[in-house]
């Protein structure tokens, strides 16, 4: 059986995936690009995934050991390989799945990323070209019969985009998190967030891990009565940068924020 999915290698999102398969008795055989292959299996099955070295995932391949490695999938521009593996032991069917290296994870939601764009983007040059021949052939004959099936064609091909650009939008929430979770934003577009906190009897330590986390800070000014400005280049949301900002300040402090467009508070319209 196959199946395709853009998925982040060795995340937890496909790790749930695979395992959500791996309970209808579907094992992980192979991995091809996006397409996954499954095979029948009698016994349950718990599948891992973790990022290995590649002078040492020879080693790993070949141990004995209560998994069973399915398959093996090299990241492009590094040595590092996603070794999958799985057991039908009943004490590790339960075992708690935990989400491997998030710098790695960010190189591989990039590079799918990118996949899905040009993928995006081939479609709708093919789908353009080929509604356009059918279009000029159309007139040209004069076949209005196949009128219906040009227009069946044009949607299925919109629909088509559309999910493409669902799964894209999909990445881009998870790449937003790991670049958090890393504080590696190079070659990230971040908009800036307008924050205001009042009333503050200082500063806000911007250095801590949490505050750290939201993106890059900067004081813009204060005034007498303990308002505070800060221009914040940001991938969080508005309400994540509430919940931080509450969370290392006392619970009277009111929080305003502006978008990036500078229009008008973003809890206006959300």
């Amino acid at each position: 059986m196959w199946r395709h999915r853009f998925l982040i290698k060795g995340s937890e999102q496909e790790l749930t995936w695979l395992n959500g398969l791996a309970t209808r008795h579907y094992l992980l055989t192979g991995i091809h690009g996006n397409w996954y292959q499954f095979k029948k299996v009698e016994p349950t099955y718990r599948v891992f995934s973790e990022y290995v070295a590649q002078d040492v995932s020879t080693t790993v391949t070949d141990r004995n050991s209560a998994f069973q490695v399915l398959t093996t999938v090299p990241v492009k521009g590094t040595n590092v390989d996603v070794i999958y593996t799985g057991s039908d032991q009943p004490s590790l069917q339960q075992t708690k799945l935990a989400p491997s290296d998030p710098q790695m994870r960010l190189k591989v939601a990039l590079q799918l990323r990118d996949q899905a764009m040009n993928t995006i983007n081939l479609s709708l040059y093919a789908g353009v070209i080929v509604w356009g021949l059918f279009l000029v052939l159309l007139i040209q004959r004069q076949q209005l019969d196949l009128l219906g099936p040009w227009l069946l064609l044009l949607l299925v091909g919109l629909l088509a985009i559309l999910g493409l650009y669902r799964i894209s939008g999909r990445l881009q929430s998870q790449i937003s998190q790991l670049r958090r979770e890393t504080e590696q934003y190079d070659g990230a577009w971040m908009p800036t967030m307008h924050v205001f906190v009042s009333p503050l009897a200082a500063e806000l330590d911007v250095e801590t891990p949490e505050l750290k986390s939201l993106g890059r800070w900067t004081l813009v000014g204060h005034d007498k009565r303990g308002k505070y400005w800060y221009d914040v280049q940001t991938l969080a949301s508005t309400a994540e940068i509430k919940q931080v900002i509450q969370s290392v300040t006392a619970d009277q402090v009111h929080i305003d924020i502006f978008s990036w467009l500078g229009l008008a508070p973003v809890g206006w319209f959300v």
